[in-house]
Order: C-alpha cells, then structure tokens, then sequence
C-alpha cells in the first residue's frame, strides 16, 4: 500500500437500546484484505435508517455541531419506543491501513438528551474520552464529507440544488481546495491585527466599537450559513419522511376498503368545502375593497366628491390656478364650509396632487364611483354571515377528517396520520424559513438579528469598508483583496478542471448506466445540472435517473483523494428499475475502489445482489438481520432451518448465511 494512502475500514458494529434489535455485526474481511462488499439486510421500520445515523454520528461529534434542542431531535429519532430504557449504546469498530485497531462508544443519555464518545485505540490501552481520530482522518471529517460518504439515496435533492453548493464543498474538502479558504482566512486575521495596532493612533473613538460590530454581525451570519445548512437537510429529510408516511398510509388504506370509501367521502367533502370558503373570502374581500358598500353615509359622500370634481373640471383643470381657486371658495370638493385651517392644509399639500402619478389615480377612482352597483344589490351582513358558516363548515370537514384517519381502529394509521399532521407542520415551518427569510431579497429594514444572507452579506461588505477606511488599513486592505482574488482565481480553474475531470468520466458511463434515454451531465458548479444527447439543457428527469447520476457523481469523486473511507447507502436501488440496478451492481464492483456498504430491504436484491455476487465472484458479505416478535416465526423457522443459532440474542437474530440471505422475506409464504 502506497505510504500516502490512507485506507479506514468498518469492521463491525453493536446496538443496545435503539429502534434496532439489540444484537453485534460482525463485518468479515478476506486472507488479503480485499473484501470491500456488503449488504445489510433488514425488513423496513426495523432500524435500516437509524443504523445509518448511528454511524454518521460516530464519525463526527455532533456536541460540535448541534445545540441542545436539535440533540434532542436527533436522539428522539433513534430511541428505542421501550419508555423503561434510558439509554442507547452504539459502538463501531474500524481498522486504519489494516494495522490499528479502533472502538468508537456512543452513549445516548434519553433522560437529560446529551451524547457522549469514548475512544479506544489497539487493545484497549488507548482509552480516551470523546471522539479523538487520528489527524490523517479529521482533516477530511466534515458534516458535508459524512452527508456523502454515509448517504441515503433517497435524498439526492441536495446535489441539485443551487443554494446549497453541494457539489463545490465536496470538491473543495475532498481535492483538499479548502487550504486555499484557510489561507485567505490568514490574510483576514493579518488585517485584523493590523486594524487593531493603528487603533491607538488615529482619531475616532467609535473605532473599536465598529470592529466589534463587525465581528458580532460576522459571527451571526457564520450561525445563520451553519443554520442554513441544518434547514436544508431538515428539508430533504422531512420531505422523504413525508412521502415514506404516505405511502404506509396508502397501503393501509389499500387493505381497508371500507376505511378507503370513508376516506374519499371525507376528502371529497373537505375539498368542497375549501372551495366555498375561497369563493365566500373573495366575495367578503371585494366588499372590503369598496367602502361603497360598507355604508350608506360614505357611499353618498363620495357620490358628491365625485360630482364635484366633475363640476371642476378635474383632473384635467388641475393645476396651481386649480388650488388657488379652491382655496378662495366658501366650500370644499367635499361639501364642507371651507375654513382657514383647510386652506392652509391645501398650500402645504397641493404639490402631492400635482405630481403626474397621482393625476392618473383621480380618472380611475372617478369611474369607479360613477360605475358602482346599486347598494340594493349587496347585502354585507349576508355575506359576513356565509363566511362564517362556511369556515365553521370546514372546521366540521376538518374534524371529520381527522377523526377518519386518527379515530380509525387501525391504531397503526392514527399514528402514522399524527406524524404526517407533525412533519408536514414542520416542512411548512422549515420552508417558510428558506424561502421567506434566508434566501429572500436585500432589504435595508431588516432587523439587526436578521437571518436574510444577502442583507448580512451587504452590511459585512459595507461596515468591513468603514473599519478600512477610518483604521487606516485601506491600502493593506486592497492588497489583501487582490490576493484573494489570486487565490480564488486559483481555487476557481483548480475546481472548473476537477470538475471537467469528474464530468468526462461520469458521462463515459451514461449509456451504460441510462441506455434507455441517454442524460449527461452538463455541470457540477454548485449542484448537478443535465443535458440531452443533443446537448440541450435538460431541466427534470425521474428519481431513479437523478439518483443513478448521483451514484456515479458520488463514486468518481470518492476514488479522487488519497484517502479510501466506506461509502455506506441507505435504499441503494430503491428507484431503480432491472436495468439501473444491474448496471449500478457492475460500475461499483468496476469503479469503487473502497469498502461499499449496502442497507437494503428484501425487495431490492432482485437484479442488484446477485449481479455483485457474481460480478465479485462471491466475495461479498451478505447480511440478514431481524426483530424476533410473533410476525418472524417463518423467519426464524428459516433461520433455524440454515443452522443459525437464533436464541444468541435476545430481541434479534443475525445470519451471515448466503442462502438465507437469497431467501429471507418480511411476507409469510403460503
């Protein structure tokens, strides 16, 4: 092995007191240590994801990352449902260049929510508490380099998107670009310094007050991009939560047909209901809009309004002659005895109304008095009155609803309709955070603890000028910004020719991997953008398509660096079809140069396990693992039947045999 390469591999896992059966994994290696394949099998809802999670956190600590709130969050996630457990253990075991041996304990306290890491280093001798990795390992470990390398395939959004710049961060932290950001970020601290020694020298007292301004907005928006982050993938994780809810709930409904006819009544009626109140709010609304309506008294004193500019000739007359004149009658345009105190308002005011804008309002307001129904034809208080029966409608449609799916004898489903209700509460709220507040247009009225990025972007630049400019660091500051410049030219061509690399080698395999319709890669600047055959920019393609280029995205760039750590996926094949699955088998075996784990359910080995079997001539772990509870008696029949000893742990079993794993189902044969 090339001295410069570094090589980590998982060899084995263990869970005590998770949504997982309490049971140890042994992930076995061959005589020359090339066995780099496994699949984990595990029926769904019984800990596939969690024991994804499980692993992301024990490669990097989340204490540094996660506040006490979001801990919570991700331990409730992976808690046992058991109330009477009070803590989840989790340990993994890996090998460095084949040689050390390390234990990472993770100790999940359910009581007061904290997550605490031990460290054991060879034969247990190097014992340390928190998470302590060798050096060679924590210059790549990174939230974003734990995303991609313990990746659920479900979740591919996050390369396609543009706010995220997915695809550069990774680029950057696996080609090792990022020493070029730490270089840059010297020539700040250099400036910095230099600002603070010329503080004493110069005038303005303010000076230090502004500097610490500076570094207060700063530090705001390095939490606000670090929040940012957390948001999206609440987003992407919330929207696979979601559509995973439906579809059980979907399922459910399929197998109850008397629940399936109640629930399209329901809906049905629900959507009826919606309907009416839109319409009743737009007729409420048009009321509100035209005062006219409102009451007699106003409707007749804009009647006369309106005949008074028509005997004054206006808008056409109006001018400064036009005031002069009113100023000088006994009346106002209203009717009112004009007074001293009016006509001193209409000198003060006069030049709103003689602004050409304002003209062309007084033509339209004019036509709409001369053009307004007989008040006859409306009656407010009836339609008031409608609104309200039609909101108190909905609330009724609303709780029949609720209580179809909540009320219903199918414990499972009122559970499920209850997380539905939460989560999609939550992708509103996480949403209306993106889209209305992070990612929203510059806007000088923003609050000083605004989490608008382009408004913090816009007050750093403009307050990091004034520090220049009055600390007298200007010269050093231009010298500092083209140096910078340099280095993200630098870092820039560096990128684009990786990123040319990358491109080229992963559209080599698009008609092998997408021979039915052929889609390329046009960019990776930030997120995966498509191209057709013609090369014509692509803008959507099917998740399958989307999650097939991901793969051979995310391979490529993994074989780049010099360092070779698992790449673990959660749902591997799930949207693919035989062909995508097949040929996703062959390109791994072809062009995964590192330890590959696989969690899949029963339902994906078809066309995708045994083409790795035989494409790695059987040089693969296949691994099956299950809760023991009434509904696996034929699986543990089965388990039984291939000589594995079923009682080696209490809540699960675990089979290493080939057969069994072929075999296994979560659906009972007749």
């Amino acid at each position: 092995m090339n001295e410069d390469l570094i090589e980590l591999k998982i060899t084995g896992w263990s869970y005590k007191g998770f949504k997982t059966p309490d049971v140890n994994i042994k992930i076995e290696d061959d005589s020359q240590g090339s066995r780099n394949f496994t699949l984990y099998q595990m029926l769904s809802g019984e800990g596939k994801t969690t024991t994804l999670k499980l692993l992301r956190n024990s490669f990097y600590d989340i204490n540094k990352r996660l506040n006490k709130s979001e801990i919570k969050n991700v331990i409730d996630e992976i808690k046992s449902d058991n109330t009477e457990i009070s803590e989840g253990v989790f340990e993994v075991k890996f090998k460095l260049n084949n040689e050390v041996n390390y234990r990472i304990n993770v100790t999940y306290d359910y009581v007061n929510n904290e997550v605490d890491y031990v460290t054991n280093v060879g034969d247990g001798s190097g014992y340390e508490e928190g998470l302590v990795l060798p050096d060679s390992i924590m210059r790549f470990v990174t939230p974003e380099f734990i995303n991609i390398t313990f990746f659920d395939l479900e979740l591919t959004d996050g390369l396609y998107e543009a706010q995220r710049q997915q695809t550069d961060k990774i680029i950057k932290k696996l080609c090792k670009l990022d020493y070029l950001d730490e270089v840059s970020n010297s020539l700040e601290s250099f400036l910095k310094e230099f600002r603070k020694r010329n503080q004493g020298r110069l005038q303005g007292t303010d000076l230090q007050k502004r500097e610490k301004d500076f570094e207060k907005i700063k530090k705001h928006y390095n939490e606000v991009i670090e929040k940012s982050e957390k948001q999206y993938d609440k987003r992407s994780s919330l929207k696979k939560r979601i559509k995973d809810l439906n579809d059980k709930i979907e399922k459910i409904k399929k197998e109850d047909k008397d629940l399936t006819e109640k629930m399209k009544h329901v809906t049905e009626v629900l959507e009826n209901r919606n309907n009416d109140l839109r319409e009743a709010f737009q007729e409420s609304f048009n009321i509100l809009k035209n005062p006219m309506v409102v009451n007699s008294k106003i409707s007749e004193e804009l009647i006369s309004f309106e005949n008074n500019l028509t005997k004054k000739g206006i808008p056409k007359s109006v001018g400064e002659s036009f005031f002069m004149e009113l100023t000088k009658s006994s009346n106002c345009l209203c009717g009112h005895e004009m007074t001293d105190d009016m006509r001193k308002n209409i000198e003060n005011n006069k030049h709103i109304f003689l602004e050409e804008e304002n003209l062309s309002i007084i033509n339209p307001i004019k036509a709409s008095i001369n053009n307004f129904e007989n008040p006859d034809n409306f009656n407010p208080e009836e339609i008031f009155n409608s609104l309200i029966k039609h909101e108190r409608d909905i609330n009724i449609a609303k709780n029949d609803f609720d209580q179809t799916t909540k009320g219903s004898e199918n414990e499972e489903l009122s559970n499920l309709s209850v997380s539905l209700e939460k989560a999609t509460r939550d992708l509103n709220e996480t949403e209306n955070w993106i889209k209305n507040i992070f990612e929203k247009p510059y806007n000088p009225k923003d609050p000083n603890d605004t989490d608008c990025k382009k408004t913090l972007e816009n007050r750093i630049s403009r307050l990091e000028d004034e520090i220049n400019e009055r600390s007298g660091a200007l010269k050093e500051s231009k010298k500092i910004t083209k140096l910078k410049g340099w280095i993200q030219d630098i870092q820039k061509i560096s990128l684009e020719e990786i990123s040319s690399s990358i491109i080229e080698d992963i559209n080599k395999e698009v008609k092998r991997v997408l021979p039915l319709e052929e889609i390329y890669v046009e960019s990776i600047k930030n997120r995966i953008t498509l191209r057709k055959k013609d090369g014509s920019s692509r803008e959507k393609a099917s998740r399958g398509q989307m999650a097939r280029i991901a793969y051979l995205f995310l391979i490529n760039l993994l074989n780049r660096p010099n360092l070779k750590f698992p790449f673990i996926v959660d749902s591997p094949v799930t949207t693919f079809d035989r062909i995508g699955r097949s040929e996703i088998a062959k390109g791994l075996v072809k062009d995964h140069n590192g330890q590959y784990i696989g969690f899949i359910f029963d339902t994906e080995r078809q066309h995708f396990s045994e083409v790795l079997e035989q494409e790695l001539s059987n040089n693969i772990n296949l691994i099956t693992v299950f809760n023991k509870s009434d509904a696996a008696d034929h699986m543990t029949n089965l388990a039984e039947n291939h000589n594995v000893d079923i009682d080696e742990f209490e809540n699960g079993v675990v089979v290493y045999d080939k057969k069994f794993f072929n075999k296994f189902s979560g659906v009972k044969e007749n």
